[in-house]
């Protein structure tokens, strides 16, 4: 199971490598780096070995090849200048300490370029992500958002991205170069002696199997960690969204609770991924005191016996080396609990990337044009499924037809399916039975580009970006000229009240559009659909929620914008649709009533009752 969850890791890792694209030079550069890098960090093992050989010979020993490459090339040198050489080891010591400060300037110089190089590919591969991720989040379709929670995905972006970005810098920065340290160390033990270095690596089992084994807890509770830190971001969006309602019931007790319930959850979870953290590198701590012991026992007991080739510069040589491979194999071990760490949050964000997109257009699709005959739904049903798998029916057997150049209203009470109808032409979901048909065209025949650039909505929440009116403005039509964008304003009715700003057409609306009222919010995203010009529109109690005044100026934009297309109206107040020149009255999910409003009323039916309830009303008040 560990090594399926490192075959993973590095799966996941090599598909991060990958996204490295036009940038192979950069990777060539770093894995140079990694080299010069690890060279730098074994040569001191060769100088310290050679010092105490030139700097304390055995007495009566026959020369070794440093110490007769010191003493050949300081008499040169003493030659040159006029002197002679008696003692070696002055010479030596220059060449060693400046052989020390040469290999400190290319170690430096190599670090840099290694860290330098490897962040930048990092930063890079994270660029690259956080674009594929909205890209994906933009493809996925309606559906996937019903159940998700807001703020699971802002962390995905921010929090998991973040860390994604570590996962590379550790395999890049420490998982690659450590390594090979280690690997350079071992040899160069090896080759002072081969046997104590296979005795020293008895100790090797007690340092991997362990670290798998705490890898694969680390993973598991940094996932946990971090779906927590997902429910605490989506506690704190629920909180800022409903503000105004939390501090309307003076709820904040309650809110503030909550938000200490989901917190306390997640310092349960990352309690316990600390303490496996801690305690992989307590162990390390452990195994490093036991191999240091072996080491200097045995390598200390044969050296004095002179047993197996040892002597003091030897072993020496050889303790430093096994310090210099203990050091990669803690960096090791804390990187990897990092790294698995890591790829718990990589998991999550490649679990969006991998989502299937809306279902693209089928061969042979068509393009088409504005609306010239009708819009059709025939014998159309649709269900919800809910999250235990259950199919809850919203449209049963639905069939009616809007004819091009006509508004049809659809009335019925909450829940009655009116929402779901326009979700259906705007392909957000697909009938579970039945089928649409655009100009006689079935909807899944035509291209959703072309589909959608005949659509146009008002809906009963506007939305503005938090941009320039200009720009909100110009949001279907980007390509948009100052003065169509003053047109559109124009029939909306909101020209005057725009130009009166301070910024006119530049003025920042703020979030989700805060410096405007309802209704101005209202009539921007009017003025957005009717410079997007689309034939069919479609309008989602879009004065639903506006005081008498605010509703009565909308419609005079509405009218403007219904000149000349074809429209669906879905209706809460009635008295906005009397003139509709078909209203069709949905009833759990079913066609109950057709007709104008006058046929409608005489048939003395729902549509009558549920007009004459909100007359009544309207009477009353």
């Amino acid at each position: 199971m560990g090594a399926e969850k490192l075959d993973n890791s590095l799966a996941q890792t090599l598909r991060l490598l990958r996204r490295i694209k036009g940038h192979r030079g950069t990777l060539l550069a770093t894995l140079v780096a990694m080299v010069v890098a690890a060279i730098a960090e074994i040569a001191p093992i060769g100088l310290a070995k050679a010092a105490i050989d030139v700097l304390f010979p055995n007495q009566g020993a026959e020369a070794t090849a440093v110490q007769k490459w010191c003493a050949e090339v300081g008499s040169s040198f003493a030659a040159f200048f006029g002197y002679a050489l008696d003692d070696v080891r002055p010479a030596a010591l220059v060449f060693i300490t400046v052989g020390l400060v040469l290999l400190g300037i290319v170690s430096a110089a190599a670090t840099y370029a290694n860290t330098f190089f490897g962040r930048y590919l990092s930063a890079l591969i994270v660029v690259d992500l956080r674009c594929s991720l909205m890209d994906k989040i933009l493809d996925l379709p309606v559906a996937f958002y019903t159940k998700r929670k807001v703020g699971d995905l802002v962390s995905r972006f921010s929090t998991d991205v973040q860390i994604t970005y570590n996962a590379v810098r550790i395999f890049l920065l420490i998982l690659v170069l450590q390594p090979l340290i280690f690997a350079l160390a071992l040899l160069v033990a090896l080759n002072l002696n081969w046997r104590l270095t296979l005795v020293t690596l008895i100790v090797g089992p007690f340092i991997v199997l362990p670290l798998a084994i705490i890898g694969k807890k680390v993973r598991k509770r940094s996932r946990q960690s971090l779906v927590s830190l997902g429910e605490s971001m989506e506690a704190i969006n629920q909180a800022l969204s409903g503000l105004r309602v939390i501090k309307a019931f003076r709820a904040e007790k309650l809110e503030s609770a909550r938000y200490r319930e989901v917190n306390r959850r997640w310092l349960k979870r990352q309690s316990s991924l600390i303490r496996a953290k801690a305690a992989g590198r307590g162990i390390m701590d452990v195994v490093y005191g036991i191999t240091l012991a072996l080491i200097m026992g045995a390598g200390g007991w044969l050296t004095i016996n002179e047993m197996w080739g040892l002597n003091a510069s030897t072993f020496m040589a050889f303790l430093i080396a096994m310090a210099t491979a203990y050091r990669p194999l803690r960096r090791i071990s804390v990187a990897y609990n990092d790294w698995q760490e890591s790829m718990a949050a990589t998991a999550r964000v490649f679990e969006i990337i991998d989502r299937e997109v809306e279902v693209p257009d089928v061969p042979g699709a068509i393009s088409i044009g504005p609306i010239v005959d009708s819009i059709s739904f025939d014998r159309v049903s649709f269900s919800y499924l809910d999250e235990d798998g259950s199919s809850i029916p919203v449209l049963r057997d639905l069939s009616f037809e809007i004819a091009c150049g006509t508004t049809v209203a659809l009335v019925g009470p909450s829940g009655a399916g009116k929402s779901t109808i326009a979700d259906l032409l705007f392909r957000f979901h697909e009938p579970c039975a039945g089928r649409i048909t655009f100009d006689n065209h079935p909807a899944t025949e035509i291209t959703r580009e072309s589909l959608l650039s005949q659509m146009a909505v008002v809906s009963q929440r506007p939305f503005l970006f938090n941009t320039t009116i200009r720009e909100n403005i110009a949001y279907g039509r980007i390509d948009a000229s100052d003065s169509e964008i003053e047109a559109a304003a124009k029939a909306a009715h909101i020209h005057e009240l725009i130009i009166g700003l301070p910024e006119g057409y530049d003025t920042l609306v703020g979030e989700r559009g805060a410096s405007l009222s309802g209704g101005q919010l209202q009539r921007v995203t009017i003025a957005r659909a009717i410079l997007k010009d689309a034939s069919f529109l479609i309008l989602d109690e879009a004065t639903s929620s506006l005081d008498t005044e605010s509703e009565r100026t909308v419609q005079e934009a509405l009218k403007n914008l219904l000149k000349g297309r074809t429209a669906l109206v879905i209706a809460h107040r009635l008295s906005t649709i009397v003139d509709a020149d078909k209203i069709l009255v949905i009833e759990e999910g079913r066609l109950v009533e057709e007709g104008n409003h006058a046929e409608l009323i005489q048939v003395q039916g729902v549509y009558a009752r549920l007009y004459q309830s909100q007359d009544k009303v309207g009477m009353d008040a």
